[in-house]
């Protein structure tokens, strides 16, 4: 149903993984460096405990959503949300260590989305 679209961005960071991923992690910080946010439902749980399924507040340019945690993985963290059936997007965000930057770290992001007007949509 709709249309599909989907972007995958990799950057090289010079800083070693374990750091990258705390402050990917640190999520109240999000909004000095991000123009989205996110924060789990229950707002005394920690990142690191949220599991598969739980629930968290997206706030993507002013526009509030409650998505799905899909993975949360020492690797990996992965969310899925939208404006059923608008818009809905798979969100998924990983980090490793560089092959290119000697103890860096090559951070992933990949977005998939579909709907009914998504090709309106303009990643970015």
């Amino acid at each position: 149903m709709g249309q599909k679209a989907s972007l995958v961005v990799e950057v090289e960071i010079d800083a070693p993984v374990e750091v990258v991923k705390l402050l990917f992690k640190d999520f109240p910080r999000f909004p000095e460096w991000s123009s989205w946010s996110i924060e789990p439902v229950v707002s005394s749980k920690k990142i690191d405990d949220l599991m598969p399924m739980e629930k968290m507040k997206v706030d993507v340019k002013d526009t509030k959503l409650t998505a799905t945690l899909l993975r949360n993985d020492p690797d990996v963290f992965e969310w899925e949300g939208g404006l059923w059936p608008l818009v809905t997007g798979r969100h998924e965000f990983s980090w490793r260590a560089s092959r290119k930057t000697p103890g860096g770290t090559t951070f992933t992001q990949r977005e998939n989305w579909h709907g009914l007007i998504v090709f309106l949509w303009k990643p970015g």
